[in-house]
């Protein structure tokens, strides 16, 4: 555990001076706590930030356990109530996009600039896993990053940067610390629910794929690092760009962004769309592209609950209202 925490602050100086002091996102779940405990033993500035979204209903329990644990450690603790209203992502896809609003804009107003987060290299063979069945492209394949941009309201929080310190951890690892060091951690019932698709990769499918292809998480963890190493140098001609052609308020000016070639327009259009929170398949992006390059106002639908309002050379993106 301790010489992957090292690895990734190590690597972290390269993409920005350590900061004063690190934003850990913590659920109060084993993983969470995991993070949480280590970088604590090893020293370093934390401040936890927990979510209480309000759905569940041990929710203020576990607000309260957190509270209660960060006391204990002597870490500073914030937490956050959000409402989690229902839409075309899924009640766990509005969450997350919900949680990750309200962390970065705490994070904003009290000057913090890196959040840490639990996930693990199991949790980046599901998504593989969940991006290659979608039919997503080679970015989607490649999974999460150890260090990169914020992916919700990224326009809004260029200084900001989501890092997963134990994405090179497995599960097994992250238990097996939690016994060693008798931590206390929630347990939440819908991570059981196989009805939601990434539960059913992690307790039914990939078992079963590994039962069968035994080589099957290396070989899809190898895959994911192909596509990232493919797509890297693709996001930093994007970020190169999108000052050009994004406004400090978030909208795409038009302008510019038609006198991009056309693989600079779709990769600036989708870094625009994930920025702030939603994603489309590569024939709608594409179809969205061919809309925007004709130079008319008006209203353009990206997909089911959104659409891309037209005026004066500049994109806005609005939710539908119902």
């Amino acid at each position: 555990m301790r010489p992957s925490l090292e690895a990734f602050l190590s690597d972290l100086k390269r993409h920005t001076p350590t900061p004063a002091s690190f934003v850990v996102a913590y659920s109060g779940g084993v993983d969470s706590t995991v993070l949480l405990h280590a970088l604590h033993s090893m020293g370093l500035s934390l401040h936890a930030v927990h979510v209480n979204h309000q759905i569940q209903k041990q929710a203020d329990s576990w607000e309260a356990h957190c509270k209660s644990q960060c006391e204990q450690w002597g870490v500073p603790f914030t937490a956050l109530r959000v409402d989690v209203e229902p839409g075309d992502l899924g009640l766990e896809g509005q969450a997350r996009v919900v949680r990750y609003r309200a962390i970065f804009n705490w994070m904003k107003t009290n000057q913090h600039t890196v959040l840490l987060c639990a996930h693990h290299r199991d949790d980046q063979l599901e998504t593989v896993l969940l991006q290659l069945l979608r039919g997503s492209g080679l970015r989607g394949v490649g999974g999460m990053r150890v260090v990169g941009p914020v992916g919700v309201d990224r326009h809004l929080h260029p200084q900001l940067l989501l890092c997963r310190p134990l994405l090179n951890c497995s599960k097994a690892s992250l238990l097996e610390y939690a016994r060693l060091n008798h931590l206390q951690h929630i347990e939440d019932p819908s991570n059981d629910d196989t009805t939601l698709r990434r539960n059913w990769v992690r307790h039914e499918l990939l078992p079963s794929l590994e039962e069968h292809f035994p080589q099957s998480p290396r070989a899809l963890l190898q895959l994911a690092e192909f596509f990232q190493a493919h797509y890297s140098e693709e996001d930093s001609n994007t970020e190169a760009y999108t000052p050009q052609v994004v406004s400090a308020s978030g909208t795409l000016l038009l302008n510019p962004w038609r006198e991009l070639d056309e693989t600079n327009q779709l990769n600036t259009l989708r870094h625009w769309l994930l920025g702030q929170g939603v994603r489309c398949g590569k024939l709608k992006l594409q179809e969205l592209a061919r809309q925007l390059r004709i130079n008319k106002g008006g209203i353009r639908v990206v997909k089911k609950g959104w659409h891309v309002k037209v005026s004066r050379q500049q994109a806005h993106l609005q939710h539908t209202q119902p």
